[in-house]
């Protein structure tokens, strides 16, 4: 599932434990798991700079005292 466009926090979240419990199960070949496992690092890089991003916007509407 090597999407494009940009997915939502709560999809790429959904999408990342749904690696994650493939990943789990040791029933993939070594080259889908590499695969997955290159998915879910790009994923979680992107899902960190989302999360970090929105943390910013709420600096702004609510600044610490």
């Amino acid at each position: 599932m090597a999407e494009k466009k940009e997915l939502s926090i709560d999809k790429a979240l959904d999408r990342l434990e749904e690696i994650n419990r493939q990943l789990e199960t040791g029933d993939l070949d070594l080259e889908a798991s590499l695969k997955l496992y290159k998915e879910g690092t790009e994923l979680a890089g992107k899902l960190k700079s989302q999360l970090e991003g929105v943390e910013k916007e709420l600096q702004i509407i609510e600044p610490k005292a």
